[in-house]
């Protein structure tokens, strides 16, 4: 497969090298607004660096396309790849509007085409073990839900609604990967560390569940766990015959020029999620792991999450 990618940023990195892992398919080119932006990637990288996006749509050669923009514009420039012929690979959240995302699914169908969200955290061979387990019975029925994340990020980028946005996400759509829909959520939050100080650093969204399950999803900016080292992110099922966690940072590298980029674990998610894209979806016709349908419910578990927020009470979560 010849992948090409819109948006050329940390995250892009990420992807080129997974796909350079991967060995049998082939990054061809990239396009950002910035031509030099472009131009420096595909210096480092290799492939052309388009000139306009209509040249990276039109580009027969191009098989599938990995969106990496910012959340706003994923939509836009999915829609426009999908009804173009390409297959997508849309990094997450996939947008601020949930509506958004039906629509996707729908276009994708439309077009006979495959759009996938880049729910990288579930493709782990760890993650999807654990999901295994809780499918056959093993951990008999289940409890309650962890997924706990503690990473100290630069004060002065935080921003409103970024916890939520950018982390909270991944607690949401791996929530719904081990335990389906919530049918209620709470959320608290605070600001320590940010300097905006309209924005919360620390985030807890407490899930409820018809059947009595309760999912704890925590994410603070704020301060890594020097005490867990090294899982300052791991998740954590617990059953009435059984439990499992996966930790995230088990191997880690020097010199990080950002936080989570020491870790092994991480970068290694690039690599699962796109060997499923590539090799099992686009190859293998198989089913995403996590689908449009369940980034939908995410961005609607967040909107709640939200709402709960602003006015400091429970509340209910429609899918409708």
């Amino acid at each position: 497969m010849k992948v090409a990618i819109i948006g050329l940023g940390k995250v892009a990195e990420l992807h080129v090298e997974a796909i350079r892992e991967l060995g049998q398919h082939r990054f061809v080119g990239g396009w950002s607004r910035a031509a030099a932006k472009a131009a420096g990637f595909c210096e480092r990288f290799g492939g052309t660096a388009y000139s306009t996006l209509e040249e990276l749509l039109n580009d027969q050669e191009v098989d599938a396309v990995l969106v990496a923009t910012g959340s706003d514009s994923h939509f836009e420039y999915a829609k426009r790849s999908l009804t173009a012929g390409k297959h997508v690979l849309l990094e997450k959240p996939l947008s601020p509007i949930a509506s958004q995302i039906r629509e996707l699914a729908k276009i994708a169908k439309a077009h006979n085409r495959t759009c996938m969200p880049s729910h990288n955290y579930v493709y782990a061979e760890s993650m999807r073990r654990l999901n295994a387990h809780i499918k056959s019975g093993r951990l008999g029925q289940i409890v309650n839900f962890w997924a706990i994340y503690n990473k100290r990020h630069d004060a002065s980028t935080g921003g409103p609604d970024l916890t939520m946005r950018e982390l909270m996400v991944h607690h949401a759509y791996c929530m719904l990967y081990f335990l389906g829909r919530p049918s209620h959520v709470y959320a608290t939050g605070t600001n320590v560390h940010f300097t905006d100080q309209a924005a919360d650093d620390q985030l807890m969204i407490t899930a409820e569940y018809p059947d009595g399950k309760i999912a704890n999803l925590w994410g603070s900016f704020s301060a890594d766990d020097r005490s867990r080292e090294p899982w300052s992110c791991y998740f954590k099922v617990i059953g009435m015959k059984g439990s499992g966690v996966i930790p995230w940072d088990v191997t880690k590298f020097d010199g990080a020029p950002i936080p989570f980029w020491d870790d092994g674990t991480y970068w290694d998610s690039f690599v699962q999620v796109q060997s499923y894209f590539l090799n099992d979806c686009l190859t293998g016709q198989l089913a995403p792991l996590s689908t449009l349908e369940d980034a939908y419910d995410a961005a609607v578990i967040l909107d709640a999450a939200r709402q709960s927020l602003a006015e400091k009470r429970r509340v209910e979560i429609d899918y409708s």
